[in-house]
């Protein structure tokens, strides 16, 4: 097929969605031609990439909107980005209208931003439209104030308001009901696009791992006198690594252990503050920014992996760790639920204390036992070749095509959004 794709976000060799967008993006185009309407952010990077690696199957166009109102040109931070994003949809839709014209598409496929509550305008392109994976219908626990910060706890308090009132976004709505197929990444979505009315809604995980980022046989660790916690992230309130750092240090006070912060943000100074009023700062080692390619021997040093976003989509970080052999231990909300209670050690969300006291015991337990530690490592390793390698979730988005574009045939309705010519 020939597929339009719309990808606000997305460059090679980075985490997060920018380098999940580029993983679907290539993936795609090993069974279709692809043409990406995508934001200027990460064009040079993906020139270098397609100068050394050439690819006849994709191709890019790339737009802006003026200066002055486009995120990525600030040279200092992102302010308002989610404001700017909206407006960005706007100059997309001019641009993959004349595309549209121009060219016959099979479909219309949005895949970033993965966000329900902010609007695409991929429907309206007059072609049979696949929406995600998307996340965004879960929510950050608000009774975690102290972990989110003031800051943070205001900002996910207004988010968690937009997700029950997406019913009252009308692009959101149109969205949901004019789609082919809206594809969910984790139970919550799931269940919000149910309210919304799409009338498809698959399911698969958004992110998954690369086969050379596996190794072919088990990775044993030695067995280390002070074994080593490892948190990966962005240092950011939503990520919540004051939780962490709080839960280690309890965890800390029962048996010798060291705890790996890697990742970089704002929280970075406040991080370290919070380090030395709790005792730890000997025992917290602040790796700062790791590059993506570089992770993989961070976690091969560690002996488990310590998860406490209070907000996320799906679990990049957390199968990235699993195909190394780290057991987890992680908050059993959101993403982290579809994961095996045989890899991922998880603990309720009650209130803030028994949350941090329950990780500490979590942690406590697997830094005492090696043989457990070991043993978890082992199903998660499994877990990943089987179940969470990119070419799974490829095949899924073949399964998505066939079904949607099948279902939509078999109406033998046109597209409501279709004018007449």
């Amino acid at each position: 097929m020939k597929i339009l794709l719309l990808s606000y976000a997305c460059e090679p060799g980075q985490g997060s969605e920018a380098g999940i967008s580029w993983r679907w993006i290539t993936g795609l185009t090993r069974d279709h031609e692809v043409l990406v309407v995508a934001h200027p952010r990460g064009r040079a990077a993906i020139e270098r990439h397609l100068a050394e690696h050439p690819n006849p199957n994709l191709r890019f166009t790339y737009v802006e909107i003026p200066h002055f109102l486009d995120p990525w040109q600030q040279e200092v931070g992102e302010k308002r980005i989610h404001t700017k994003y909206v407006l960005w949809q706007f100059w997309m839709y001019a641009a993959a209208r004349k595309l549209v014209r121009q060219e016959h598409f099979d479909l219309v496929h949005h895949i970033s931003w993965i966000t329900m509550t902010g609007p695409t305008l991929g429907w309206a392109l007059g072609r049979p439209f696949i929406w995600g994976p998307l996340g965004s219908g879960q929510t950050a626990p608000l009774q975690m104030r102290r972990h989110l910060g003031t800051r943070g706890w205001i900002r996910e308090a207004i988010r968690n308001l937009q997700v029950k009132a997406v019913r009252a976004n009308p692009l959101s709505l149109m969205a949901a009901r004019r789609s082919v197929a809206a594809i969910a990444t984790n139970l919550e979505t799931v269940d919000a696009l149910q309210r919304l009315g799409a009338r498809y809604i698959p399911f698969i995980y958004c992110s998954a791992v690369d086969d050379h980022w596996i190794p072919a046989s088990f990775p044993e660790r030695p067995e280390r006198e002070t074994p080593v916690i490892a948190w990966l992230g962005r240092l950011e309130p939503r990520k919540s690594p004051a939780l962490a750092i709080e839960a280690f240090a309890r965890a800390r006070a029962e048996q010798p252990c060291e705890l790996w912060m890697i990742g970089d943000g704002t929280l970075m100074d406040e991080m370290q503050a919070l380090t030395n009023r709790l005792g730890v700062a000997d025992c917290v080692r602040f790796w700062g920014k790791v590059a993506h390619d570089d992770v993989p021997q961070r976690l091969l040093e560690s002996d488990l992996f310590l998860f406490t976003s209070l907000r996320d989509s799906c679990t990049a970080v957390v199968l990235e760790a699993m195909a190394l052999g780290l057991p987890a231990v992680s908050i059993d909300h959101q993403g982290m639920r579809i994961l095996p209670d045989e890899t991922v050690l998880k603990v309720p969300v009650t209130d803030p204390d028994r949350i941090v006291d329950d990780l500490a015991l979590a942690m406590s337990r697997l830094v005492q036992s090696p043989d457990e530690r070991r043993q978890r490592g082992i199903v998660a390793w499994n877990h990943i070749r089987d179940e969470h390698l990119w070419s799974h979730r490829f095949q899924s988005m073949r399964d998505v095509y066939t079904t949607a574009l099948a279902r939509h045939h078999a109406t033998e309705e046109p597209l409501a959004y279709e004018r007449p010519r």
